[in-house]
């Protein structure tokens, strides 16, 4: 038995994605969740810059004695995760992997597309794990650069259905049966995704293989916690009510008050 906390590290808000996957899956577990909001969106920055970034987001989590972290950002994941993985005490466990391996078991056609940062998609990092798993699937990665900062700024559904829309464009009609969100902001516009493709068109969103795979890295380690729970936000903006406001409506908790982080 370990009560120590679950480390969730962001770029900014879209990491609450797999941290509600995670408390859903693991009630008794308690989490402390970390937005880098002043710096996001981290998807057009440098590789020296998203490291260093990442990494101060690290240093916090182990401060606050967790006993793992989860990297609930694609781009850190790709960039960041096995540089900073040889530096830190606890395991690292990224959505990257996580993603790949549940595509790679969900394709019919095995044709998958991916949608994600600039970064994310210039690593090639989805098709590079996907294809270890299964030569033979054929993976096709988008970059869009636009939704992350869409989500954070929480407009109108109208403003929400017409960004998606033109992302989508290109993409809609082509022969893949799976699209992974190869960015943790995605499942926000889950809705707004799903109406502008083909229903058999199956969307995947890697939180909820990051949930499981940490429950059973918890159980293998003899790490799984008693309860009772408790979660802890972070952020590193300096107003905090546009956070608060997102993460009470997705995380279904009205009680949540985040605080602010020195970046």
């Amino acid at each position: 038995m370990d009560n120590r906390p679950i480390g969730v590290l962001d770029s900014g808000l879209g990491g609450l994605t797999v941290l509600k996957k995670v408390i859903e899956k693991l009630p008794n577990e308690s989490t402390i969740f970390i937005g880098d909001q002043a710096h996001m969106p981290y998807g057009d920055r440098s590789e020296e810059e998203i490291i260093k970034l990442t990494r101060a987001s690290v240093n916090f989590l182990l401060k606050q004695d967790v006993k793992l972290i989860i990297f609930g950002c694609n781009t850190a994941t790709a960039v960041a995760m096995p540089k900073i993985q040889k530096e830190v005490p606890v395991q690292l466990i990224g959505v990257i992997q996580s993603g790949a391996l549940a595509a790679s078991q969900k394709t019919r056609n095995k044709k998958v597309a991916v949608l994600g940062t600039t970064v994310t998609q210039e690593s090639h990092a989805y098709q590079k794990e996907i294809q270890a798993r299964d030569a033979a699937i054929q993976v096709k990665e988008y970059a869009e650069p636009l939704w992350a900062p869409l989500v954070e700024s929480n407009p109108e559904e109208e403003k929400k259905l017409e960004v998606v829309k033109e992302g989508l464009a290109e993409i809609k009609d082509q022969d893949f049966d799976t699209l992974i969100l190869g960015c943790t902001h995605y499942p926000l516009l889950t809705k707004e995704i799903r109406a502008n493709l083909a229903p058999s068109k199956q969307i995947l969103d890697p939180a909820d293989q990051v949930a499981t795979y940490t429950y059973n890295v918890l159980k293998r380690d003899h790490m799984l916690a008693q309860g009772p729970a408790k979660h802890e936000y972070f952020t590193t903006a300096t107003n905090t009510a546009k956070f608060n406001q997102i993460a009470r409506n997705w995380m279904e908790d009205a009680t949540i008050e985040s605080k602010h982080v020195n970046d």
